[in-house]
């Protein structure tokens, strides 16, 4: 469990433990590029320099303890963000708490329960484009071996990609090609801005 964002002791036992038991790759969980990029509150982050700092002393464990490699998953819950933690409820809504939620089309995880997402816009977009590349310099800085992005589940990307949650009639929905445009954009700007 992090605690506003930021990973501790649970996850340097939990990953370095793989590596030292002879894994050849650990990764890291799905890691979140911004506050309002959570799950959960128990969700790890990389969005500040304190989230790198704590990430950092996890690969460098790694890497001085083991031969393995580490990555890291960047990844934005989307309309599936603002739950309770797993434990409490997997991908029942905050009852109290909740951060605004956006998705490619206002489509509601539960339809009876969750929140209703706002579709996002194109400043969303670039907004989110920038909190992807933040995450991508952090995760270079920390000294992940390799970098994921997410774009399964349900969270923010998939939910682009799929045609039942990506009903939008602008050049980001539509065909496949369209619904990919803003997921590329994604996975091209975090690819310049890794090594």
């Amino acid at each position: 469990v992090a605690e506003e964002g930021e990973v501790g002791d649970w996850h340097i036992v939990h990953l370095g433990s793989r590596a030292v038991g002879g894994a050849g790759l650990v990764m890291a969980e799905m890691t979140d590029v911004s506050r309002d990029a959570r799950i959960s509150v128990g969700c790890a982050g990389l969005y500040n320099a304190e989230h790198a700092a704590a990430w950092k002393r996890i690969v460098e464990f790694v890497h001085r303890e083991s031969p393995a490699k580490i990555g890291i998953q960047l990844g934005h819950a989307g309309r599936k963000g603002a739950t309770k933690r797993l434990w409490e409820g997997d991908s029942e809504p905050l009852p109290e708490g909740q951060w605004p939620l956006v998705s490619a089309s206002p489509i509601p995880y539960f339809p009876d329960r969750s929140p209703v997402p706002r579709e996002m816009t194109r400043g969303d977009m670039n907004e989110a484009v920038c909190d992807y590349v933040r995450a991508t310099q952090l995760a270079r800085d920390a000294g992940f071996d390799l970098l994921e992005i997410h774009m399964a589940h349900g969270y923010l990307l998939a939910s682009s990609i799929s045609p039942l949650t990506n009903t939008r009639a602008d050049e980001y929905g539509g065909s496949l090609e369209s619904r990919m445009r803003f997921p590329l954009e994604v996975f091209d700007a975090c690819r310049a801005a890794w090594p």
